[in-house]
């Protein structure tokens, strides 16, 4: 179980975003996003409990969703904070990983009301839980909207995020970025998904590169080779480097990294990462390994792709 890092100041806070509200910064106004957003409360609280197994506080219904029915839809004769203080749902000593479920799911595309100020509500979150160490951030998209997961603040590296956001953006495949995705999120909570992920961006990325060339793939070649053919392709090997080019040393050794880096992902893949079985004595990588092989995944399959794209004309 997580150790609980909100504050019970923070819990209150939140509670009174969504019920008192908050300034609008366009109007200066008070706008309120109320927590259930588009839906009523029952309909909400149903997509994170299972209502129907939980006691109903009236008698006269045998569960929640009876109960929760009748006093928010039926006669709504419940204050608007009653979710905040029910045992069942949110009390401020409920763990911290029950709060940021509950603060995501109000940011839910199916859930927020579009036009309402949630944007700057989710600013405001964002600024209360980044003070007990955590943050909301974009964990994937519905229909081009973005959903919103949790995680502890800090923990990310700006540089690997950023270059990971434009990878997403540059490929421009459902496929590829959900994969990119589940790669950058699994760093902290799943070393091994992420690092088995980050070898299969590599192949991706020569696949989709040397499709688009029109060259052939053999369906049996590996990470390895697909990098070295790739390269070969783009002229990105230590071969196509003029030794009289300035620095060609150095241009040498860097790009002769790249295959380097394709092989020590498979190695990785292999012995550490997801794909294989491994025995009862396994004992995984920790999170700063798996960072350190996806920011070396992602930095070269970025390099290899503005290649491609400038070669190619496609970039504007």
């Amino acid at each position: 179980m997580m150790p609980n890092q909100l504050s019970e100041l923070t819990k209150q806070d939140i509670v009174d975003l969504y019920l008192i509200g908050f300034i609008d910064p366009d109007t200066g106004e008070n706008a309120k996003c109320y927590w259930s957003g588009r839906l009523n409360e029952p309909e909400f609280l149903s997509r994170l409990y299972d209502l129907d197994n939980l006691p109903s506080y009236d008698g006269r219904y045998k569960n929640a969703s009876g109960d929760i029915w009748q006093h928010t839809v039926n006669n709504d004769d419940w204050e608007g904070d009653w979710v905040f203080n029910d045992k069942r749902f949110l009390v401020k000593s409920s763990d911290d990983e029950d709060w940021l479920r509950f603060i995501c799911e109000t940011f839910h595309p199916a859930v927020r009301i579009e036009r309402n100020k949630w944007q700057t509500l989710l600013a405001l979150v964002n600024g209360l839980i980044n003070a007990d160490g955590y943050e909301l951030y974009e964990e994937s998209h519905i229909s081009g909207r973005p959903k919103y997961g949790w995680r502890k603040s800090g923990a990310k590296n700006t540089v690997i995020e950023t270059q990971v956001k434009s990878l997403a953006n540059k490929f421009n495949s459902n496929y590829i970025d959900v994969q990119i995705r589940i790669m950058d999120e699994s760093v902290e909570k799943s070393p091994a998904d992420a690092i088995g992920k980050a070898k299969e961006l590599f192949e991706n990325c020569c696949k989709t590169i040397m499709s688009e060339m029109g060259a052939e793939i053999d369906e049996n070649w590996d990470v390895i080779k697909l990098t070295k053919e790739t390269c070969d392709l783009l002229k990105l090997t230590p071969s196509h480097i003029s030794d009289s080019a300035k620095a060609s040393g150095t241009i040498k050794k860097l790009l002769g990294n790249l295959a380097v880096i394709s092989q020590s992902m498979a190695e990785l893949r292999n012995s550490y990462g997801s794909g294989h079985g491994k025995d009862a004595k396994f004992k995984g990588l920790a999170p700063r390994h798996a960072r350190l092989a996806v920011g070396s995944t992602v930095a070269a399959v970025l390099f290899i792709w503005e290649t491609y794209e400038e070669q190619n004309g496609r970039i504007l």
